[in-house]
């Protein structure tokens, strides 16, 4: 019977399926050293933070496919993987409502100063109700930077809303931006310039490492906000930090960070004009199971010799 490798805890729904029909060896942490040793005897390894180098994966000799427990594969070499044969599945449509969802609670949050709302309100300032004003969504401007499967849902959510939408997506034809009542711009500075609320929607890779950073921040509008529910990365926090104490932006809110978890005594912490989550935009109930389940499918459909539904390097079958 074949062996894999679950790196971290999953849903059980996604160890059943697996128990079905191979042998499930439990990971004991995710230190490179640990994982190659209990890898070492598996076809396949699904992961969700773990990360599987180029260096790993060559001293895994029997490893035929790697399964990501969400969309995101930056913790995967996907380039050596598919060097050495090594399929990559992913589950990209799991959780994509559960991230929409979230980052439409962020902006409305923002507007309309919930949290801040909140703990006037237990510490008996309730006189605050004059002097804090909230925003209303009705005409702003939400700017998407990126324009895949999360950005589309959540442009669907804010339509009802009656938002205006742009969006930046080098890959994204206009006439179908216009169909899903989006406008499409040339450049990101446009959505920089324009939005009342800029969210970034784009995978982390090496053209958008440190997308957005001093010089982006200082061309956003300064009542506007900015929104992060993708990768950490994508930001230079140290510039959002800055951009954030000197008021160049009104303010923001992310669900990822540079470094997870992040440093006790990250500057972002100090600031009022955050709102932070701890990179849980997509733990719902719902994208669990569906993370699970959809990511195990796509290990045993490969061992079954089908073509997995989500399939990340398909050259891998192709050669």
């Amino acid at each position: 019977m074949r062996k894999v490798l679950v790196t971290e805890p999953i849903h059980e729904e996604g160890i059943k399926l697996l128990k079905e029909e191979v042998k499930i060896v439990m990971g004991e942490s995710v230190s490179p050293q640990l994982l190659t040793k209990q890898a070492n005897d598996c076809s396949g390894i699904l992961i969700r933070s773990a990360k599987i180098s180029g260096e790993m994966m060559r001293n895994l000799p029997k490893l035929k496919v790697i399964a990501k427990h969400g969309i995101g594969v930056d913790n995967i070499d996907v380039k050596t993987a598919s060097e050495l044969g090594i399929l990559v599945v992913n589950a990209p449509e799991s959780n994509i409502n559960a991230v929409a969802e979230h980052t439409l609670g962020m902006i409305l949050l923002l507007s309309k100063n919930f949290v801040e709302l909140n703990k006037k309100v237990r510490s008996g300032q309730f006189d605050m109700r004059n002097k804090i004003v909230n925003m209303e969504l009705k005409g702003k401007t939400v700017g998407l930077i990126g324009f895949g499967k999360i950005a589309r849902l959540l442009a669907k959510k804010l339509r009802a809303l009656d938002v205006n939408l742009i969006v930046y997506d080098p890959y994204v034809n206009p006439i179908e931006a216009e169909k899903m009542g989006s406008e499409l711009t040339k450049n990101i500075d446009e959505v920089l310039m324009c939005a009342d609320f800029v969210s970034v929607h784009v995978p982390l890779n090496e053209s958008t490492r440190g997308l957005m950073g001093k010089e982006q921040f200082n061309k956003m509008k300064k009542d506007a906000y900015f929104i992060n529910a993708a990768r950490g990365a994508i930001v230079k926090e140290k510039d959002l930090f800055e951009a954030l104490k000197e008021r160049r932006i009104k303010g923001a809110a992310i669900d990822v960070f540079e470094q997870e978890p992040p440093d006790n005594n990250n500057p972002l912490f100090q600031l009022e004009n955050i709102l932070l989550s701890p990179h849980n935009a997509a733990l719902t109930d719902e994208a669990l199971v569906a993370m699970a389940t959809q990511s195990a499918q796509g290990i045993l459909d490969y061992f079954n010799n089908k073509r997995p539904k989500y399939v990340v390097n398909p050259q891998v079958l192709e050669a």
